[in-house]
C-alpha cells in the first residue's frame, strides 16, 4: 500500500474522531511501512495509549484497502466518519474507497483503559496474565503474559495492509481431493455479476495441467478442475513435497495459492493420540511456533523460510502454532508446505474460560484462517486453544462439569466444514470421549513437563507414558558463549544479574523460574553442585547447562521414538526466544541453534542410529527409517575400556524397511554376552563407551550414535587431538579422537558447519566429521569437552 502513515500517541480516550486532532499532526512521527509502535516507541507501554495512524491516499478507481492485521480495540476512519470497528485483531478489516483523494485514520485504543469497564468474570483465573477481563479481548497475549517474554505488545499494524482492485477475488476457498485429484476453488468477488473466473493449475515442475472458467453470480464464483494421477505430499523425510500452483483471475486480477494433495487422519487406539498421513504412521516431532520477530510481527519471505528450514534441516515434521500467541502469516505456511513441516493450529485462546459471548467470533477467526490456508497440505490438525481444560483442573475444579460450548460444539463443526484435518478439544485434552484428565500425560495430548519444571528425573520419561506431547521439555536455555557475550558481557552475568534474569523464564506467581530447572538437571547429568560452579567458573556453570539440556532432550526423543515407547509424537517448548538470554527457545534471538537443537538433529533426522542403555538387556541399537525406500549398509558395534582398548568390533550388514525402525542388543550383534552396559555389575566395568556406525552406500559421512558407560566424575586430560585434511570441494574432513572417553565433544569453529556435534567420543576409536564452509585452514578452530581439561587446535595435515 504506497502511502506514508503517520503516528500520535494521546492520552487514552482523549479524541474521538480525526477531526480533534487536526492541529497535532505536525508533530506526528513518520513512518514508511505500518508496524506495531514497539518497533519505534521505546521504553513506552503501548497499552497505556491511544495510537492514532493517518494516510493520505489517492486513487484513480474504486479501491478496496485491506487491512491484514490490525490490533484489538481499534477503530477505522475514512475522511473523517467511523466505517469499521476491530472486534478481534484475528479478523482483517476492509474499507472501500471510491476514486478521488482520502484521509484514512485508525485509532488504536489503549487497551488498559478498555479493560477497566466491568465484565463479567470466568469460572476461573488465567495463569498467564493477572488480568481477568483479558478473557474478553481478543488479542495476543504476547507482550502480556510475561512467560512468552520481556517484548512490547503489540499494539498498531502487526500485518499489511493492501489495496487492491474491487473486482479481485476474495475470502478464497481451495479444495483438493488426494483420492481423485480433484480441486475446487470458491470465493467472492466486487467484480459485475457476469464476469469470468478461470482457474488454472499448474504442476510441481510448472507445467499447466488444466483450465475451467465460471462466472460471477451474486458476488461469488466456484469453479474446478480434475487432475489425473497426482502426486501425494509427504511430511519430511517421509517422502517428496510435490506442490501445485492454483490461480484465479477475475478481470486480470490474479490471485495464486500453493497447494498440495494428502490425507490426515488421527490414530486415537488404546487411549493415545498421533496422525496418520496418506495411510502411514507419522512421528511428529518438532516445537512450539515463536515469530521470527516478536516486535515487528510480521516479516520478509526469506527470513521466514530460513527459521522453518532451520526446524526441518534439523528433522523436525511439526511446528505447533500456540493459543494465546498469534496466527502466522502466508510466508509461514508456504515455507511448510515446501519443505514438509506440518502444522498444529490452536484457535486463540489460552488458560481463560472461554465466554459463550464470544464463541461465535472465536468461530469467524478460525474459519477466516483455515480458508486463507485451504489447499495448503501442511495443516494437520486445530485445536481448541491451549490449556483451556487443563487450568481448572489444576485449580482443583471438575472440568466435566463447565459447559464449554466453543471448543464442544461451534468449533468442531466450523472445522469439519473447513479443513479435513482432526479436531482436538484443547492441548492438553483427553481422548474424545474420556473421562480422563487433560493433565494426565499417558492418555490423549499432554503437556508433559515431568522432565522440565516438575523436577522428575530423566529416567521418569520411561514410565510417564507420554503418547503425544503437544508442549515439553522446557528450560531456560543458554545460547552459545559467544552469544552470551555479545548481549550480557561475560558469562558472570548468568544467573544473577537483573538483565539476564529479566529474560528467564518464569511462570507468573512462582518462587522458582526455569534457571532453576536446569540447576535440578545439571546436578543430574553432572552430579555437581551447579552454585558452587557458577562462584568460580561461569562458562562452565553455562556449558554444564546447555549439555544437562541437551541430553535431557536426547534421552526423551531417543525413548519417545522407539516403536515400543507407545508415543506419538513430541513438540519443545519453544522453538525460538523472543528476546536475548536463557529462553525456552531451541533457537536464539538471533535464529542460530543452540547445544538441544544440535543434538536433536541425531534423533530427529529421517535415517538414525540411537544408541542406548537398555538395562539387563545391554546397548541396544535402534536404527529409524522413515523414508519411502529401504535402507541397506554396514551395521558396525564397536565398544572400548576406558584405556581405549577394543572389545567389541563386529560388523552386520543390516537392511531397515521403508518407514520402519529395526532394533537389536549388543549381544545378538556380537554373538556374546559382555555386559557392554555394566547391568550386572559382576565387576569392575569391562567397557568405557560404545558406538554403533551405520555406513551406506553413497553417503561418504556415515551415521553414528555413541554411548559412554562410565562417565569421567571429574575433567581429565584426555590427550583430545583434531586432524583436518582438505576436501577437493573446499570442505574438511576432521578425525577426533582421545585416550580417554568424553561426553559431549564441543567442535568451535568460525565460519564453518559441523556435521555433527555435542557427541560422545569413546577412547581410541577416532571419529571423523566433515566441516563445510570452507574457511582457512588457519582458522579452522578448536575441539573440547566439559570431560577434559585440555583443547585440540584443529590441526592440518598436508
Amino acid at each position: 500500500m504506497p502511502a506514508r502513515w503517520q503516528v500520535l500517541r494521546c492520552a487514552p480516550d482523549e479524541a474521538a474522531k480525526p477531526a480533534e486532532l487536526v492541529e497535532r499532526w505536525a508533530g506526528a512521527t513518520d513512518i514508511e511501512i505500518p508496524c506495531p509502535v514497539g518497533v519505534f516507541a521505546d521504553g513506552v507501554d503501548p497499552d497505556a495509549f491511544d495510537w492514532w495512524h493517518r494516510c493520505v491516499l489517492q486513487t484513480a478507481e474504486p479501491l478496496r484497502i485491506e487491512f491484514d492485521g490490525l490490533t484489538f480495540p481499534a477503530d477505522v476512519f475514512v475522511d473523517g466518519d467511523l466505517v469499521t470497528t476491530v472486534e478481534s485483531m484475528f479478523l482483517p478489516v476492509h474499507v472501500d474507497l471510491d476514486e478521488g483523494t482520502h484521509e484514512i485514520c485508525v485509532r488504536f485504543r489503549s487497551l488498559q483503559s478498555w479493560l477497566r469497564s466491568r465484565r463479567p468474570r470466568g469460572r476461573w483465573r488465567s495463569s498467564l496474565v493477572g488480568a481477568p477481563g483479558l478473557r474478553w479481548a481478543r488479542t495476543t497475549l504476547l507482550g502480556r503474559a510475561p512467560v512468552y517474554g520481556n517484548v512490547p505488545a503489540p499494539v498498531g499494524f502487526w500485518r499489511p495492509a493492501h489495496a487492491r482492485a474491487v473486482a479481485a477475488a476474495h475470502h478464497v476457498t481451495v479444495r483438493t481431493d488426494p483420492d481423485t485429484g480433484l480441486v475446487v476453488v470458491t470465493g467472492g468477488s466486487g467484480a459485475p455479476d457476469g464476469t469470468p473466473v478461470a482457474l488454472s493449475v499448474s504442476g510441481p515442475s510448472g507445467e499447466l495441467l488444466a483450465q475451467a472458467t465460471d462466472t460471477i453470480a451474486d458476488g461469488h464464483f466456484s469453479v474446478e478442475v480434475l487432475l489425473s494421477d497426482v502426486q501425494l505430499w509427504w511430511p519430511h523425510g517421509y517422502g517428496a513435497q510435490p506442490l501445485y500452483h492454483a490461480e484465479i483471475d477475475i478481470a486480470g486480477q490474479r490471485t495464486r495459492r500453493l497447494v498440495g494433495f494428502r490425507s490426515v487422519q488421527a490414530r486415537t487406539g488404546a487411549g493415545g493420540f498421533g496422525l496418520r498421513v496418506n495411510g502411514v504412521d507419522i512421528f511428529c516431532r518438532g516445537a512450539t511456533w515463536s515469530p521470527p520477530d516478536a516486535v515487528r510481527l510480521h516479516t520478509d519471505r526469506a527470513t521466514m523460510h530460513e527459521q522453518v528450514a532451520a526446524f526441518a534441516d534439523s528433522g523436525a515434521t511439526m511446528l505447533r502454532i500456540v493459543g494465546g500467541l498469534l496466527p502466522e502469516q502466508p510466508e509461514f505456511w508456504d515455507s511448510c508446505a515446501e519443505l514438509g513441516v506440518l502444522v498444529w493450529q490452536d484457535a486463540m485462546q489460552a488458560t481463560f474460560d472461554p465466554p459463550e459471548d464470544l464463541g461465535p467470533l472465536i468461530v469467524r477467526e478460525v474459519t477466516e484462517l483455515l480458508a486463507a490456508v485451504s489447499g495448503n497440505p501442511a495443516l494437520a490438525v486445530v485445536s481448541g486453544g491451549s490449556e483451556t481444560l487443563q487450568r481448572p483442573e489444576m485449580l482443583g475444579l471438575d472440568s466435566g462439569e463447565f459447559s464449554m460450548p466453543v471448543i464442544d460444539e461451534l468449533l468442531p463443526e466450523a472445522v469439519s466444514r473447513g479443513a479435513a484435518v482432526p479436531y482436538v478439544r484443547a492441548s492438553p485434552a483427553p481422548p474424545a470421549g474420556s473421562t480422563d484428565l487433560a493433565i494426565r500425560p499417558d492418555t490423549g495430548v499432554a503437556h508433559w513437563f515431568g522432565v522440565g519444571g516438575y523436577l522428575r528425573p530423566l529416567a521418569d520419561v520411561r514410565s510417564a507414558g507420554v503418547r503425544f506431547a503437544a508442549e515439553c521439555l522446557a528450560f531456560a536455555n543458554p545460547p552459545s558463549p559467544q552469544a552470551v557475550e555479545r548481549y550480557f558481557g561475560s558469562a558472570a552475568a548468568a544467573g544473577h544479574e537483573p538483565a539476564w534474569k529479566a529474560e528467564v523464564p518464569r511462570d507468573r506467581g512462582a518462587s522458582w523460574d526455569f534457571e532453576d530447572v536446569r540447576d535440578f538437571y545439571v546436578r543430574e547429568v553432572f552430579g555437581q553442585d551447579p552454585l558452587a560452579v557458577r562462584r568460580i567458573d561461569p562458562p562452565r556453570y553455562l556449558e554444564m547447562g546447555r549439555l544437562a539440556i541437551a541430553e535431557a532432550m536426547l534421552q526423551c526423543f531417543g525413548y519417545w521414538r522407539r516403536p515400543d515407547s507407545g508415543c506419538a509424537g513430541a513438540l519443545v517448548l519453544t522453538g525460538k526466544d523472543t528476546r536475548p538470554g536463557a529462553g525456552w527457545g531451541l533457537l536464539d534471538v538471533d535464529g542460530a541453534p543452540k547445544a538441544a537443537m544440535v543434538v536433536l538433529r541425531r534423533v530427529w533426522a529421517p535415517v538414525a542410529v540411537i544408541v542406548s542403555d537398555a538395562g539387563l538387556s545391554g546397548i541396544r541399537v535402534d536404527i529409524h527409517n522413515d523414508t519411502p525406500d529401504p535402507v541397506h549398509g554396514e551395521l558396525i558395534l564397536r565398544a572400548t575400556d576406558t584405556s581405549g582398548r577394543t572389545i567389541v568390533d563386529v560388523t552386520r550388514e543390516i537392511t531397515v524397511a521403508a518407514r520402519h525402525c529395526s532394533t537389536w542388543h549388543d549381544a545378538e550383534l556380537s554373538g556374546a554376552f559382555r555386559d557392554l552396559s555394566h547391568a550386572f555389575r559382576f565387576s569392575s566395568p569391562a567397557t568405557g563407551a560404545a558406538e554403533a556406525v551405520l555406513r551406506l552406500p553413497g553417503r561418504d559421512v556415515p551415521l553414528r550414535d555413541a554411548l559412554i558407560v562410565k562417565p569421567q566424575a571429574a575433567p581429565v586430560n584426555s590427550a583430545l587431538q583434531a586432524v583436518a585434511t582438505a576436501r577437493p570441494d573446499g570442505d574438511w574432513d576432521v578425525e577426533i579422537s582421545a585416550a580417554s572417553a568424553l561426553r559431549y565433544v564441543r567442535v568451535e569453529t568460525t565460519g564453518s558447519e559441523p556435521s555433527d556435534n555435542f557427541f560422545a567420543l569413546p577412547a581410541g576409536l577416532p571419529y571423523r566429521i566433515r566441516l563445510t564452509g570452507g574457511p582457512a585452514a588457519a582458522t579452522l578452530g578448536s575441539v573440547s569437552s566439559v570431560d577434559a581439561h585440555d583443547v585440540a587446535p584443529i590441526e592440518v595435515r598436508s
